[in-house]
């Protein structure tokens, strides 16, 4: 792993157990929450979001910076739409090209300063009034840690939301689930879920999630 890029080894140990089908609640999302347009897949992997959104009609551009990683979706799927670009570059693509850009289990492997210009980037290609969709793990959720050393910057949701409103984005939603604090039976999940309603403490948080979006032109 070198600077938050995985090599082939590193992604058919956590990602060759999936296909395309298990991204399709992030569509579901997209539709559900955001306006017809051109999709962005940041940190692509091997691009299973972007083959379940090519599989559906939809437009979808991913980038990724391992370029085994592409290589294996490429292969995978003829006509996949990933390219190899690292995140700590400009990315190539125009201004507000995006309706949607999904950020999912990244940002936790890059380092600070690549973090945010990443999001800086996302905020610059999407459109006015484009979604965000961000998924991370917490910095509170020690297994995440302790599975996977390359999680090298884990943020607590109130930071991420804070590195989120910094980089421009506005109407802010933690999308986030609770640790496993009163075990992992049903009952217990049910009795953490209802603390975590009343009380959506940073510390009690599996994940660091958000959807945000970039102001319309008449909000700025």
């Amino acid at each position: 792993m070198n600077s938050g890029i995985g090599d082939g080894d590193y992604f058919r140990k956590w990602y060759l157990s999936r296909d395309w089908r298990f991204y399709r609640p992030f569509l579901a999302e997209v539709l559900q929450r955001a306006e017809p347009g051109p999709i962005l897949d940041v940190g692509a992997g091997l691009g299973y979001l972007v083959e379940a959104a090519q599989r559906w009609g939809l437009v979808c551009h991913g980038i990724e910076g391992s370029p085994e990683a592409v290589e294996m979706g490429r292969h995978r799927y003829d006509g996949l739409n990933v390219r190899h670009h690292r995140l700590s570059d400009r990315f190539p693509f125009e201004d507000s090209m995006f309706s949607v850009a999904v950020f999912n289990q990244v940002i936790e492997h890059l380092e600070p300063a690549v973090g945010k210009s990443a999001l800086s980037e996302i905020h610059r290609v999407l459109k006015p009034g484009g979604m965000l969709l961000l998924y991370s793990p917490s910095r509170y959720n020690e297994k995440e840690r302790l599975e996977d050393p390359t999680h090298i910057c884990m943020y607590s949701p109130s930071q991420l939301r804070r590195l989120a409103t910094d980089s421009g984005f506005v109407a802010i939603e933690a999308l986030d689930e609770p640790l496993a604090l009163l075990g992992n039976t049903r009952l217990g999940r049910r009795a953490m879920t209802k603390i975590f309603k009343l009380a959506p403490l940073d510390r009690f948080s599996a994940s660091a999630n958000l959807r945000a979006f970039k102001a319309t032109s008449a909000a700025k």
